[in-house]
C-alpha cells in the first residue's frame, strides 16, 4: 500500500491503533502490530528527505525555543521527516547495563524504574533481530545476553583492541544495525517500513501534524486533531493511540492537549510531563601515536569500551560510554604542502594524518531533573498558532563534576599510550532526547505506568526515550525497538482479551 493522502483520514470505520510519529518506535511499533492482526494507522507530520532539506515551512515545523546554560544546539536536533531522526543514525545498538534499571546516583528515589534489565532483556534479543545486529564477542563488562548477536562483527579490530590494552582499556566491538537495503546506514523507512506498507492493514498518512488529542471527562482518547500546512484539519480516529514523537514534540502533544476536565495537558495532573529531560554530552579527544604503531595500517577502526561504565557511580554520579576509533594515518613524505602555508583550519584538520591517531569520546549520563524540561513557549507559536516547545537545559553540579572526571580519564590513557599531540575539541550532544514522560508505577510522580499507558487515560500510550526513568550512556534506539515489541505485545493482549479496562477496543480479534 503506497502513502496514503490526507483524506484517506475521512474512513468511516476507525483504526485499531493510531500512532503519532514514523520514527523507530512508531515504525517499528506499527510493522509488529499490523503483522499480529490488528489495523494500523502512522500519522506523520513530514514527507521524504528531499522535503525536509528544501521545504521552509516543513523544517519550521520543527523548530523549537532553548534556554539554559548548556548551548544546546538547536539545529540537527529535530526534523520532520518519515523515518525520523533514524534518517541520521549511525546505527549504533548498545543495550542499558542491569545496573541502569536499579538504584544509583542518577536514579530519581520517587520515580524508580518499575521493570528490570531481566524483564527487558527477550525484547532486547528480539529488538537486535529487528534491526540485524552485528556484533563480536562480549567482553566481560558487557551487560549479559540469553543469546549471541544475530549476525558476527563485520570490522576485525584486533590491532586497535591490542593497541587499547597497553592504556589499561578493554574494547569491544561497536554492535550495529546491518542494513539489507542500503550499503552503510540503517534507516528505519527504507528497511522496515516498507513491510508495514505492504501490509493491507497498514496506513501511513504523511503531511498532518498531530495539533490535539480530542478527549472525554475520563481522558479517553476519541481522535486526533491532524492539521495539514494548506489549513485544511481533519481527525483520525482508533480504538488505541499511541504517542512516538520524540522527547520533545510528545510532551507538547500532551500539553496542547488540554480541556476544562485536564486544563494544564492531558496527562500532566501533577505537572510530570515534560520534566526530567536530559540528552547525553560527549567530550571528544585526539591523540598522536608515535612509537609501537607499525601495525597500525591507514584504516578507520571503531570499537566501544564498557569498562568504565559505572567507575564513577560509587562517586554519586552517572555512568560513561567511551568509543575509541583508530584514524586513517599517512607518513609525512605525503602531504603535498607545508602545514604552514595552509589555512588554519585546514592545517588542524591535516596534521591529524601525520601520525596514527586516536580519538577518543567519552559519552556521559545526565542527571534527570525537574528543572530540565520541555514546556510551551511563551513567545512564539507555529504554523497552525500554536505555542512551539521550550526547551530548559542546563548542566547540573553532578554533571560538570562526571565532564572534568571524564576528561581526566581519557587524559590518562593517553598518557599511557604515551600519545602526544593531544588536543580536546568542542563539545558534542547526540540529538538524544529522553525522560520526558517517564514510566513509573506512581501516577504523581511518572506519566506512563510500566506497560507505556498515560496514567490518566485508559486508552493512550507513549513509546519513544521520552519514557526513559533514565538515559544511562548509551545510545538509546536499541532500547526503544526492545519498548515497542514490548508495547506491540501489550497492545496485542488487549485486544485478545477484550480489556474492559479500554472501553473503546470494539470486537475485533486478533491473528
Amino acid at each position: 500500500m503506497p502513502l496514503e493522502k490526507p483524506q484517506a483520514l475521512d474512513a468511516s470505520e476507525p483504526w485499531d491503533v493510531c500512532i503519532v510519529g514514523s520514527g523507530p518506535a512508531g515504525t517499528i511499533l506499527g510493522t509488529s502490530l499490523v503483522e499480529r492482526g490488528l489495523r494500523t494507522l502512522i500519522l506523520e507530520s513530514g514527507g521524504g528527505m528531499r522535503q525536509w532539506l528544501f521545504d521552509k515551512e516543513v523544517r519550521k515545523l520543527a523548530e523549537y525555543e532553548f534556554s539554559g546554560d548548556t548551548d544546546y544546539p538547536l539545529t540537527r536536533t529535530t526534523s520532520r521527516i518519515i523515518g525520523g531522526n533514524s534518517n541520521f543514525w549511525t546505527g549504533r545498538c548498545e543495550r542499558f547495563h542491569p545496573s541502569d534499571f536499579e538504584a544509583h546516583p542518577y536514579l530519581p528515589a520517587e520515580n524508580p524504574w518499575p521493570i528490570r534489565y531481566d524483564d527487558l532483556e527477550p525484547y532486547y534479543t528480539r529488538a537486535e533481530k529487528t534491526l540485524r545486529v552485528r556484533g563480536g564477542e562480549p567482553s566481560r563488562f558487557m551487560p549479559p545476553r540469553s543469546e549471541p548477536f544475530p549476525l558476527k562483527a563485520r570490522s576485525d579490530i584486533t590491532v586497535l583492541k591490542e593497541l587499547m590494552q597497553k592504556g589499561g582499556v578493554t574494547l569491544d566491538d561497536s554492535p550495529t544495525a546491518t542494513p539489507e537495503k542500503a550499503l552503510r546506514f540503517f534507516r528505519v523507512n527504507k528497511e522496515i517500513l516498507p513491510r508495514f506498507l505492504a501490509s493491507p492493514l497498514g496506513t501511513l498518512v504523511s503531511g498532518v501534524t498531530a495539533t490535539d488529542l480530542v478527549h472525554d471527562e475520563r481522558g479517553a482518547v476519541a481522535g486526533v486533531t491532524a492539521r495539514c500546512l494548506d489549513g485544511t484539519t481533519r481527525t483520525a480516529r482508533a480504538r488505541v493511540y499511541v504517542v512516538s514523537c520524540g522527547g520533545i514534540q510528545s510532551p507538547r502533544l500532551l500539553l496542547l492537549s488540554r480541556s476544562e476536565r485536564f486544563p494544564d495537558g492531558l496527562g500532566n495532573e501533577y505537572d510530570r510531563v515534560g520534566r526530567g529531560f536530559n540528552e547525553h554530552p560527549s567530550l571528544n579527544f585526539y591523540g598522536r601515536i608515535r612509537s609501537g604503531w607499525g601495525k597500525l595500517r591507514p584504516r578507520h577502526k571503531i570499537g566501544r569500551t564498557h569498562q568504565f561504565y559505572e567507575t564513577f557511580r560509587a562517586e554519586g554520579l552517572g555512568a560513561i560510554h567511551a568509543v575509541c576509533i583508530q584514524s586513517f594515518a599517512f607518513p609525512n613524505h605525503l602531504l603535498r604542502y607545508r602545514l604552514a602555508d595552509l589555512p588554519k583550519h585546514v592545517a588542524d584538520a591535516a596534521s591529524r594524518l601525520v601520525w596514527p591517531t586516536i580519538y577518543m569520546s567519552p559519552t556521559l549520563e545526565m542527571r534527570p531533573v525537574d528543572a530540565n524540561r520541555v514546556k510551551l513557549s511563551e513567545t512564539t507559536r507555529d504554523a497552525f498558532g500554536n505555542p512551539t516547545a521550550h526547551l530548559a537545559l542546563s548542566f547540573t553540579d553532578e554533571d560538570r563534576r562526571l565532564l572534568e572526571r571524564s576528561r581526566e580519564l581519557v587524559l590518562s590513557c593517553f598518557e599511557k599510550l604515551g600519545a602526544t599531540d593531544i588536543e580536546e575539541i568542542e563539545q558534542t550532544w547526540s540529538r538524544h532526547h529522553i525522560g520526558t514522560c517517564r514510566t513509573g508505577d506512581d501516577p504523581k510522580t511518572s506519566v506512563v505506568d510500566r506497560n507505556l499507558r498515560v496514567h490518566a487515560s485508559p486508552n493512550l500510550f507513549v513509546c519513544g526515550a521520552e519514557v526513559f526513568v533514565t538515559g544511562a550512556a548509551t545510545q538509546p534506539v536499541l532500547t526503544i525497538t526492545a519498548f515497542a515489541h514490548r508495547l506491540a505485545e501489550h497492545l496485542v493482549e488487549l485486544f485478545q482479551k477484550r480489556d474492559p479496562a479500554i472501553a473503546t477496543l470494539g470486537n475485533r480479534g486478533v491473528a
